[in-house]
């Protein structure tokens, strides 16, 4: 597992959208900006303002991974094709912990790779990947979307592996715009 965050437009943005509203400008001060952040977008709910900053991360995690983070339909996603890509390089899969598990994943991927290795299609052979098969993609969210995603996918109760990748997202987020995303 992976992340990267590669791209945010900062809070200036946000704030504007907040002047704006109420005919006060743009804060210069990083103080009165954060604080008016914390204010009127966070403490006052006025959270609409919270779309105008994004965050694109490049995330190599497990299909699982994926497929939950797809459920969350206000970002935007591109991610590397198996079709054209997978008889390029080694087949990976996430660790899953448990040892039974990953043996038979170890036996599954040597099946997978005689399948490349005798010229079987990758539009057929990639009907074989488990949810274990480790993918690369990048994911667009501002950053009420990244709220929402955090707050769900950080909790106790979400799979292991997303909660990873969401921690991991979580950290890669500039410290000084963490406050965003804190637990309140």
């Amino acid at each position: 597992m992976k992340v990267e965050l590669i791209h945010t437009n900062g809070l200036e943005f946000i704030d504007s959208g907040i002047g704006l509203c109420y005919d006060k400008g743009i804060y210069c001060d990083v103080e009165k900006r954060d604080n008016r952040i914390k204010k009127v977008a966070l403490k006052f709910k006025h959270s609409s303002v919270l779309e105008f900053t994004n965050f694109i991360f490049d995330v190599t995690a497990s299909t699982k991974v994926l497929l939950e983070m797809t459920r969350h339909r206000l970002a935007n996603y591109a991610c590397k094709s198996s079709r054209y890509t997978l008889n390029k390089g080694e087949v990976v899969f996430e660790p899953t912990g448990n040892e039974l598990v990953d043996r038979k994943l170890w036996n599954w991927k040597q099946e997978i790779e005689e399948c490349i290795g005798i010229g079987i299609s990758n539009e057929i052979t990639s009907l074989m990947l488990p949810q274990a098969y480790q993918y690369r993609w990048q994911v667009q969210f501002n950053a009420r979307s990244l709220q929402n995603f955090l707050e769900l996918r950080r909790a106790k109760s979400a799979h292991f592996q997303i909660r990873e990748v969401a921690e991991a997202m979580f950290e890669a987020v500039p410290d000084e715009m963490k406050y965003l995303f804190e637990e309140k």
